[in-house]
C-alpha cells in the first residue's frame, strides 16, 4: 500500500491541492461520485460492496461521475476526523507550456477508455448470459424486482432508454433479459430462452398445493438443456413494442412453434389481433426468458433482468397458484449469490406494504440490494414523507447499496422524461418536490442510477473474470473428457452401415420369396376354418324329439332338451312300447336313445382354434318357416321370396370378420418373425449400435402400416360379400346346393323316422363318412321308409337351408382365394419391393444429411447418442464463452490491470473547465490526510 507521504508527493508533483474540511464541496457542487469495491476477492464480495459498520448509518461512499452514493450532510457532521474527500487539478495553477492541452487530451482519452471498458465488460457479460453459462458458472447480474404497480415497467424503460411496452399484461408475464449497449447504428435482436416445458395435468386443473419447493414453477418442468430460439431481428425502433409483445405470447404458448407469432411473417401474428392472442395463451406466466440485445447511439452499457411484478390477489380464484409461482420466480433470481437486486417501491404508497422488499430481506439479500423509490411525482403534497427521508438517510429499510429516487410520469416520451427529471431533481423546478429531498439530488434520476448500475456490474464482472474464466475452462475440460469416454465409432462408418443394410435387405427379399412360395399352410387353415363355421341348422321340430343339431361333422353341440309337451299320436297308428321295456336304440347319428352325448368339438388348426363354435345354432326349421311366411307376398303361397335366401346367406357370412383379421395378422406375424431373424443374422455384430434398434423399430412400423393397408382392402372385399348374395357360377352353386340337399335330406329323414319309430333299429353310419355305394343303399332304404312317414311339413325349409349352405360354401372358397391373393400376391410382394427404400429413408440415409445419419446410427444406443449430442452442445457453449472472455482480455482498450484483483481504481471526469481526479484505495483516512498537496 502506498504511504500517505508518497500520496502527498504524487499530489504535489501534479499540482493537486488538498482543501480543508471547510472548503469541501457542497452536494450541489459535486460533479460525480463512485462506489468502489475495496477488496477484489470473490465475485460476490466485489459486486456487492460493503455494508456500513456503524448501525443506522449508510456505508461510506465517495464522489464519482454519474453516481451519487455520498453520505448525507447529517452523516458528514458526525465525522470527527479530517476526511480526504477529493483531489482536484486547479486551473489557476501554473503549468508547463502546453500542459493544459496535453492534460485535456489525456482526460478526454480517459473518458473514452472508461466508456470502452464499461461497454466491453457489459457486452461480454451479456454474451455469457445469453449463452446460458450462468447455469454452470456464477455471473454477476442485475435483477429488477418489485410489486405490481410499483413503477417497475417505467423504470425498466428508463434504464433501457427505450419506449418499451408499459401497458398491463404486456411485459410482466415472463422474465425479460435486456442488454443495451452503445453502437453507431440502432438494432435489436430478440431471442426466446426456453429452460422449462409446460406440462399441465390432463384436466388442466391446477391448485395452490401443486406449487411446492421441489416444483416451484408448476406446471412448468425443467428441460434437460436450454433451447435458445432467435425470434426476430429489427432495425426500426418503432417495431420493438409489437415484437416484444408477440415474443411474450410465443413464450407463453409453449406447445406451438414460435415462428407462428413473429410479426410480419408468422401466420398467427399476421391474421389475429394481438389483444385476442394475449387473452388466450396456453399459460398465464412463464419462467422462460425473452432476451433482447439492443444497440444504438447514446444507449447505456447495461444488462439486467426484469422480473414479473409480485401480486397477492388474482382476479380469478382459479389463478391463486400463480401468486406462489411468480413469487418463487423472483425468489430464484434474488437468491443468486452474485445478483445485484434492484427493488422498486412507489412513493405514493407505504414502504411497509412492499412484499418484494420483505422478500429480499427474508432471503438475506439486503446487503446487495439497491432500493429504487419510484413515482416521486406522486408523493402526496404536504403529506408525511418522513419515512422516505428516513429511508434515504439509511435509518429505515436499510440496504447495502443505498437508495435512488426516480420520477417517470405516464404519457411522456423518453426525451420529456429526461427533461422532467432534470427539472425536478437538478434544477429543483418542480414545486411539488419537497426541499427536504434536495440533499439527495446526487441519487435522484434514472441517468445517475444507470451509470451507478453499469459501473457496479462492470466492476463485479472485472473482479470475478479470472474465476469465471477458470470455471469455464474447467467445465470445458470436463465436457471434453466425457466426450472422449464415449465409445469410439468404426473407422469407415458409411461402409459399415451400407454393408449391413445391403445384407439385411437381400436376406429379407429371400425370406419373403420363401413365404410366397411355400406359405400355403395358413390360407388352407383359413379355408378349413370358414368351411367349418358354416351355418348349422336344427333339423328337428318340437314334434321330432329329441331335438338334435345336424351338421356335416357329427354333432357340434349338445342338442336341446325334449319339448315339455309332445303332441300325442293317434291311438292304433303305432303301438307304443313303454320306455322301461323299449330297447336301447341308437339315434340318427348313432347315439343311444336319440340323445347325443357331449362330444369333443372338431379342432381347427391354429390360429383359428377359438372360432370352432361359430355358426352353431344358426336357425331351427320352425324359425326358417316363420321367416318364409313373414316375407311371403300375399297370394303367392308356393313361392319362397328371394329375400329369405338373401337375408340368411348374408347373415351367415358376417362371422368371417374375426377369422379374417386373424388370418391377416398371422400372415404378417409370420413375415415379421422371419424378417426379425434376418435382422439378427445380418446386424448381429451391431446389436449394441443405434442402427440395430432403429432398423428394428422402423421395420415394425413399416410392417404395421402395410398390414393396416391390407386390412383396409380386406374389409372392402368383406363388405362386398356381406352386401348381397351374388354369384355367376351357376353350375358350382347348383353342385354345392345338391350336395347339401342330399346330406341334409338324409339327416332330416333320420330324425323323423326315429321320432316316429323309436323301437326300430337304426342303421349305423354318418353321411359325411359314407362311401358312394353305402350312400346309394341308404337312399334306397329311405325311399321305402318314406311311405310310413308321409310328406315332410318342412320340405321347403330344408331346400332353403340347402341353398343357403351351398351358397356359403361357394362364397367361402371365393373369399379365401381373394384373401390369399391379397397377401401372397399383394402385401408380401409390395413389402419386398419397398422395404429397402423405406428403411433407408426412415433412417435418414436418402437426403443430403446422410453423413450425420451414418454417424448417429453407429452410436452405441439412444441414451449414448443423446448424451453425445448434449455434450457437443455444452462444448460449443463453453468454447464460445471462452472465446468471449479471451476477446475481452485481448481488447486493446483494456489494460492487464483491469483483470487483476487490484485494490485501486481510478475514475476521471471533466466539468466546467475544471479537471478533478479522485483516488480510492485501502489507505486509511488519516494516512490520506497526512499527505501535502
Amino acid at each position: 500500500m502506498p504511504s500517505a507521504t508518497n500520496s502527498a508527493n504524487r499530489g504535489r508533483s501534479r499540482g493537486i491541492k488538498r482543501e480543508s474540511l471547510n472548503s469541501l464541496p457542497s452536494d450541489n457542487d459535486v460533479t460525480s461520485e463512485t462506489n468502489l469495491v475495496s477488496s477484489r476477492g470473490s465475485a460476490t464480495d466485489h459486486s456487492l460492496g460493503s455494508a456500513t459498520d456503524t448501525p443506522g448509518m449508510a456505508p461510506p461512499l465517495s464522489y464519482r461521475h454519474g453516481r451519487s452514493d455520498a453520505p448525507t450532510p447529517s452523516e458528514r457532521a458526525e465525522d470527527t476526523e479530517p476526511l480526504f474527500r477529493e483531489v482536484r487539478v486547479v486551473p489557476r495553477m501554473q503549468l508547463p507550456i502546453s500542459t493544459t492541452q496535453e492534460e485535456g487530451s489525456f482526460f478526454q482519452e480517459s473518458f473514452k477508455d472508461i466508456a470502452k471498458r464499461l461497454k466491453a465488460f457489459n457486452d461480454a457479460l451479456g454474451e455469457l448470459q445469453q449463452l446460458g453459462v450462468s447455469h454452470d458458472v456464477q455471473l454477476p447480474e442485475l435483477v429488477l424486482v418489485g410489486d405490481q404497480s410499483a413503477g417497475k415497467s417505467s423504470l425498466m424503460s428508463g434504464l433501457a432508454q427505450l419506449d418499451l411496452p408499459r401497458s398491463e399484461g404486456t411485459c410482466t408475464r415472463c422474465p425479460l433479459h435486456i442488454r443495451v449497449s452503445m453502437n453507431p447504428e440502432w438494432s435489436c435482436r430478440v431471442w426466446l430462452r426456453k429452460q422449462y416445458t409446460y406440462a399441465p395435468p390432463p384436466d388442466n386443473n391446477i391448485v395452490e398445493s401443486d406449487v411446492t419447493d421441489a416444483d416451484p414453477f408448476f406446471p412448468w418442468k425443467k428441460r434437460p438443456a436450454t433451447d435458445v430460439v432467435e425470434f426476430k431481428s429489427m432495425h426500426d425502433n418503432t417495431e420493438i413494442e409489437e415484437v416484444l409483445r408477440w415474443a411474450q405470447i410465443a413464450i407463453l404458448n409453449d406447445n406451438k412453434n414460435p415462428a407462428l407469432y413473429v410479426p410480419g411473417s408468422g401466420s398467427v401474428a399476421s391474421s389475429t389481433p394481438i389483444s385476442h392472442e394475449a387473452d388466450r395463451t396456453l399459460a398465464k406466466f412463464s419462467p422462460n426468458i425473452v432476451a433482447l440485445e439492443i444497440k444504438g447511439p447514446d444507449l447505456p452499457n447495461l444488462s439486467f433482468y426484469d422480473m414479473p411484478g409480485i401480486f397477492q390477489n388474482p382476479a380469478d380464484a382459479r389463478d391463486d397458484y400463480l401468486v406462489s409461482v411468480v413469487t418463487n420466480l423472483s425468489k430464484a433470481y434474488i437468491q443468486h449469490p452474485s445478483a445485484i437486486i434492484m427493488c422498486s417501491m412507489p412513493m405514493n404508497s407505504d414502504a411497509e406494504n412492499s412484499s418484494t422488499f420483505g422478500l429480499t430481506r427474508k432471503l438475506g439479500a439486503s446487503d446487495r440490494t439497491i432500493g429504487v423509490l419510484t413515482k416521486a411525482d406522486l408523493l402526496a403534497p404536504g403529506g408525511n414523507f418522513e419515512q422516505w427521508l428516513s429511508i434515504m438517510k439509511g435509518e429505515a429499510h436499510k440496504t447495502g447499496l443505498g437508495y435512488f429516487i426516480t420520477s417517470r410520469p405516464q404519457g411522456k416520451s423518453l426525451g420529456e422524461l429526461s427533461k422532467w427529471e432534470e427539472a425536478m431533481f437538478v434544477d429543483h423546478g418542480v414545486e411539488a418536490w419537497p426541499n427536504e429531498f434536495h440533499q439527495f439530488s446526487n441519487r435522484c434520476g434514472v441517468e445517475k442510477l444507470k451509470l451507478f448500475l453499469s459501473e457496479k456490474l462492470a466492476d463485479a464482472f472485472a473482479s470475478s473474470l479470472p474465476n469465471i474464466k477458470r470455471m469455464v475452462a474447467s467445465r470445458l475440460n470436463k465436457v471434453n473428457k466425457n466426450l472422449a469416454a464415449l465409445p469410439e465409432l468404426p473407422d469407415n462408418i458409411e461402409l459399415e452401415v451400407e454393408g449391413s443394410l445391403m445384407q439385411f435387405s437381400e436376406s429379407c427379399r429371400q425370406g419373403i420369396d420363401e413365404l410366397i412360395k411355400f406359405g400355403g399352410a395358413l390360407p388352407e387353415a383359413f379355408r378349413d376354418c370358414l368351411l367349418h363355421i358354416k351355418p348349422k341348422f336344427i333339423l328337428k321340430d318340437r314334434s321330432d324329439t329329441p331335438l338334435v343339431e345336424i351338421s356335416d361333422d357329427d354333432s357340434d353341440a349338445q342338442p336341446p332338451p325334449p319339448a315339455a309337451s309332445t303332441p300325442k299320436r293317434r291311438q292304433g297308428a303305432v303301438q307304443i312300447t313303454p320306455s322301461s321295456k323299449r330297447p336301447r336304440l341308437e339315434n340318427s347319428n348313432g347315439f343311444p336313445n336319440g340323445h347325443a352325448p357331449r362330444v369333443k368339438k372338431a379342432k381347427l388348426l391354429p390360429p383359428f382354434t377359438e372360432y370352432s363354435s361359430l355358426g352353431s345354432g344358426f336357425r331351427t326349421l320352425a324359425q326358417v318357416k316363420a321367416e318364409i311366411r313373414g316375407k311371403m307376398q300375399a297370394g303367392t303361397p308356393d313361392v319362397i321370396p328371394p329375400d329369405v335366401y338373401q337375408g340368411m346367406a348374408v347373415e351367415s357370412i358376417k362371422v368371417w370378420e374375426q377369422p379374417t383379421q386373424k388370418f391377416l395378422s398371422a400372415t404378417m406375424g409370420q413375415l415379421h418373425e422371419k424378417l426379425g431373424e434376418k435382422l439378427n443374422s445380418s446386424l448381429d455384430r451391431l446389436r449394441k449400435r443405434l442402427i440395430y434398434r432403429e432398423t428394428g423399430d422402423h421395420l415394425t412400423r413399416f410392417l404395421k402400416e402395410q398390414l393396416q393397408q391390407t386390412m383396409d382392402q380386406a374389409f372392402l372385399i368383406f363388405k362386398h360379400e356381406t352386401q348381397q348374395l351374388i354369384t355367376f357360377q351357376k353350375e358350382t352353386l347348383t353342385m354345392y346346393r345338391e350336395l347339401e340337399e342330399k346330406e341334409l335330406g338324409w339327416f332330416r329323414h333320420q330324425m323323423r323316422f326315429q321320432a316316429r319309430f323309436p323301437e326300430a333299429a337304426r342303421r349305423l353310419g354318418n353321411w359325411a363318412n359314407m362311401g358312394e355305394e353305402q350312400r346309394q343303399q341308404e337312399m334306397k332304404e329311405q325311399e321305402k321308409e318314406k311311405f310310413k312317414l308321409g310328406p315332410d311339413n318342412f320340405a321347403d325349409e330344408v331346400k332353403v337351408v340347402s341353398y343357403v349352405r351351398g351358397y356359403y360354401r361357394l362364397a367361402a372358397l371365393r373369399f379365401v382365394d381373394r384373401m390369399a391373393q391379397l397377401t401372397l400376391c399383394g402385401m408380401l410382394p409390395e413389402i419386398r419391393k419397398r422395404l429397402d427404400f423405406e428403411l433407408r429413408t426412415r433412417l435418414g440415409l436418402q437426403g443430403g444429411n446422410a453423413r450425420a445419419a451414418y454417424q448417429r446410427l453407429m452410436e452405441e444406443d439412444t441414451a449414448t447418442a443423446e448424451k453425445r449430442e448434449a455434450l457437443k452442445a455444452e462444448r460449443e457453449k463453453f468454447v464460445r464463452a471462452l472465446e468471449t472472455i479471451q476477446a475481452l482480455e485481448g481488447n486493446p482498450g483494456l489494460d492487464d490491470g483491469m483483470f487483476e484483483t487490484s485494490s485501486t481504481s481510478l475514475s476521471f471526469l471533466a466539468r466546467d473547465g475544471d479537471v478533478a481526479m479522485e483516488m480510492e484505495d485501502t489507505q486509511t483516512t488519516s494516512e490520506l490526510v497526512s499527505g501535502e498537496a
